[in-house]
């Protein structure tokens, strides 16, 4: 996804990110690509590791490792098909090359899950807000005149953003936000890290096992964090289908062509080998180090939550990041948590309404490049963000709990959207860059990886 960043500075004030010190480094790596921030280091990426951390410590870290290799590899074949696809998006080379009832099998579901996804990262930005000040978002009857404003309002400033200019000088800002958060996670884990007595259990996590259901402490009869639900959570998170299939699109809007493939792999690897997956880790390990270590019952209290078990919102989670500050600072931890959790509900919402925008107009036939002319494409940009975003606080669910929601949902067209790229990436139209035998076995294994993740999810239900 980041071979689609542009290495040059936006004009004005945005450009001074990118004079400060590292921060420069960052952007330029992990850019302003909007599936890059949304997908990959988000709120559905920070919700689905950050709390199996919590809630199961080391667990499940084998998960958010091994998917790396898998993301990689997937993810740069999807960029491949779509550099030498003539311009095609790729649900008119499924509904051409496949047939239009694989077309229409993707994407109605597709349509649903993204609905979802959008209304998961609403909620995280409404309660982020409200976790800025320290306060959780009302709830139920409670919500007055202000939760009404706030939410609106958010929604608001999303669409001027995105539909109507500004977005990318703010998708910058935010970006660096994001890797300021990353920073501060990366002094969490370090720090819990030097306590010898969290390796035997951190070299535990790297072999796969999926942990028992952890009952809720004072919860209701029967309340559990299961361990195999927050598992398809991380891996629905790390392989979506959505970004798959988007390739073409972004491909044919930026001009990529197949002399851009060899670098567009070095950036792959760079952004999701390297900086995805060193964010994947440190969140579960900061979660496991300063939450499942620290919330035991007979530790600290904070908004009326004294165990892991029971921690789902955001300004509870934001606790996390209080090693990273100095004691008479710790109180701006969960504050400045929740800033990030906006900044990532921010680009999500933007960087999937911009997606389904891709999907939706070549459905139905008409022109899906995003040009200041195209009056159609805003349209509907626009109703991506305003209807998901409108009805969200409606869905009476903590927004962290509502975005491992929206990852397994993903989850359940994984498969499908890994055939469908496995199918292009070894077509004759790749010529040279057609699939090698190690790249078609490593796309197997995480095609039947999320079947396998699927096929047990819906055995579990029945």
């Amino acid at each position: 996804m980041a071979n689609q960043t542009s290495t040059a500075g936006p004009a004005g004030s945005g450009s001074l990110l990118y004079r400060i010190p590292g921060v420069g480094f960052v952007l330029r790596m992990v850019g302003p690509a909007a599936l890059v921030a949304a997908g990959m280091i988000g709120a559905g990426a920070v919700a689905t590791r950050l709390l199996a951390g919590a809630w199961f410590g080391f667990d499940l870290l084998w998960v958010a490792l091994y998917v790396v290799p898998m993301v990689i590899f997937t993810l740069d074949s999807a960029s491949r098909v779509a550099m030498l696809s003539g311009g095609r998006g790729m649900f008119e080379m499924i509904r051409t090359d496949i047939g239009a009832w694989l077309a229409w099998f993707i994407f109605i579901p597709t349509v649903l899950v993204n609905v979802v996804v959008n209304m998961s990262q609403a909620s995280a930005m409404i309660e982020g807000a409200y976790g800025a000040m320290g306060q959780l978002p009302p709830a139920g009857a409670d919500q007055g005149p202000v939760f009404v404003a706030v939410s609106v309002g958010l929604v608001v400033v999303t669409l001027l953003a995105a539909v109507f200019g500004g977005y990318k000088r703010v998708e910058k800002i935010m970006t660096a936000l994001l890797m300021v958060i990353l920073v501060s996670f990366i002094v969490v884990a370090v720090k819990g890290l030097l306590d010898w007595h969290t390796w035997p259990a951190l070299a535990k996590g790297l072999v796969p096992t999926i942990p028992d259901p952890q009952p809720v402490v004072g919860g209701a009869p029967g309340a559990a964090r299961d361990g195999f639900t927050q598992l398809m959570a991380i891996a629905g998170q790390a392989l979506p289908p959505s970004v798959m299939l988007a390739y073409g699109y972004l491909a044919a809007n930026s001009g990529q062509t197949v002399k851009d493939i060899k670098g567009a792999f070095r950036k792959t690897v760079q952004n999701l080998g390297v900086i995805w997956g060193l964010f994947s880790v440190v969140v579960i390990v900061a979660g496991a180090t300063a939450l499942h270590n620290v919330y035991t019952g007979s530790g600290p209290t904070y908004l009326g939550v004294s165990h892991y078990s029971q921690i789902e919102s955001i300004p509870v989670a934001g606790q996390v990041l209080g090693p990273a500050f100095p004691g008479a600072l710790s109180f701006l931890a969960p504050r400045f948590f929740s800033l990030g959790l906006v900044a990532a509900g921010f680009t999500t919402l933007i960087s999937v309404s911009l997606t389904m925008t891709y999907f939706c107009m070549d459905m139905a036939r008409r022109d899906w490049h995003f040009t200041p002319s195209n009056k159609g494409f805003k349209w509907v940009f626009a109703l991506w963000i305003a209807v998901p975003g409108l009805i969200a606080p409606f869905w009476q669910m903590p927004a962290l709990l509502k975005a491992i929601l929206a990852m397994v949902g993903n989850l359940v067209l994984a498969p499908v959207s890994v055939a469908v790229i496995a199918y292009f990436v070894n077509q004759r139209f790749m010529g040279e860059y057609k699939a090698s035998a190690g790249r078609n076995v490593v796309l197997a294994i995480t095609g039947l990886f999320a079947l396998a993740l699927v096929a047990n999810g819906i055995r579990t239900l029945l």
